[in-house]
């Protein structure tokens, strides 16, 4: 929770209109709506998860937003990005969007960064907000946003999509888990925007409105926080899946082979051409976590789907150890993001493996 000074804060008579339904929640009440309109949000991106974000986020009473993003409305944004229309086309995200929260709510005051987040603005823009919620497209912002966000203690509310399927955590919430613990930088993971691989227009709504609402949670001091743990939606079998996240902080001191762990780490991961060359020499343990829908389509030849909704439960982990004990063990996904998962919870059960590096999306090229 916040702790801003709320004496000054007078509601009006129409805000006691506007916010009525708010005000009679016992957990937002008066004092409630006064945190929101003392709120400053900033939202890096303007894109899929941004817009219900900052729609929502404006109408329920949040006084402070700004954007930053140097992107263009184009007319593939369309079906996913629901802050602008074709009137919209070639203008500035952020100006579009600044227009359309002055409709949605006069009293919010909207700051728009038309350009790109980097090493030398970052400090300078992220220091005035509260919370940053992170609705980018590719890891070195991610990176420069976790670290930022670390180095000036602020909360870093994390969102990403692909296909039918999101993600959502929320990072360094006093002092917890960073995003470097999901994703650390020594994986050297590939970009995937929906402009390369495509996305359910409908999905990015659901991912940012999950965010907005982690948002308002912090800002009111209520419910439970997603620290520590990374929330998976998949909108194909209409499920959430919570999976823990474990802290990668190595202590110098008590863990002198910090070297040797990181080494095994980055070894972890192969290259198609390696799996060939497994393939043609043995008799690997390929699993597909991919869903079934997926799996159908398209996969590795010989390989089982066990998608990675089912990975948690101890009769597959016993059968994936017992399948492994003399064959070796690869993992895939479509890219990247799944498999890591995955490979943190095998990690946890001690069982040996390997990852295909950039999964079945490298695979078919």
């Amino acid at each position: 929770m916040l702790n801003p000074k709320l004496s000054n804060i007078i509601l009006l008579e129409n805000e006691y209109k506007r916010y009525a339904r708010h005000l009679i929640v016992n957990q937002i009440g008066s004092n409630g709506q006064k945190r929101l309109f003392k709120a400053k949000i900033l939202l890096i991106g303007a894109g899929g998860l941004a817009s219900p974000s900052i729609i929502y986020l404006a109408a329920c009473g949040i006084g402070n937003i700004g954007i930053i993003d140097n992107d263009l409305v184009s007319e593939s944004n369309l079906h996913r990005q629901i802050l602008y229309n074709t009137n919209d086309l070639n203008n500035l995200k952020v100006q579009a969007a600044k227009s359309k929260i002055n409709i949605i709510n006069n009293k919010c005051k909207v700051t728009i960064y038309p350009y790109t987040l980097t090493i030398n603005n970052a400090q300078n823009i992220i220091k005035n907000y509260d919370l940053i919620i992170d609705t980018t497209d590719n890891f070195t912002t991610r990176y420069l946003i976790s670290s930022i966000c670390y180095k000036l203690h602020k909360v870093h509310i994390f969102g990403a999509i692909q296909n039918f399927e999101g993600q959502i955590s929320v990072f360094n919430y006093k002092n917890g888990i960073q995003y470097t613990d999901l994703y650390p930088e020594y994986l050297y993971l590939e970009d995937n925007r929906c402009n390369e691989i495509g996305v359910l227009g409908i999905l990015p709504g659901i991912i940012g409105l999950l965010q907005g609402i982690e948002a308002i949670k912090i800002i009111l001091g209520i419910g439970k926080i997603l620290n520590g743990y990374l929330m998976q939606y998949n909108s194909l079998n209409m499920s959430f899946k919570t999976i823990k996240i474990q802290s990668r902080k190595i202590n110098l001191e008590k863990d002198k082979n910090h070297l040797d762990i990181i080494k095994q780490k980055k070894s972890n991961s192969i290259s198609k051409y390696t799996l060939k060359k497994i393939i043609a020499s043995s008799n690997p343990l390929i699993i597909d976590i991919r869903q079934n829908i997926e799996f159908e389509l398209s996969h590795i030849k010989n390989a089982i789907n066990i998608p990675i909704k089912n990975i948690h439960e101890m009769h597959t982990i016993q059968f994936i150890l017992y399948k492994s004990l003399k064959k070796i063990l690869i993992i895939y996904c479509n890219d990247n993001s799944r498999s890591i998962t995955v490979s943190c919870i095998l990690d946890r059960y001690q069982i040996n493996h390997y990852r295909l590096k950039n999964g079945f999306k490298e695979w078919k090229r």
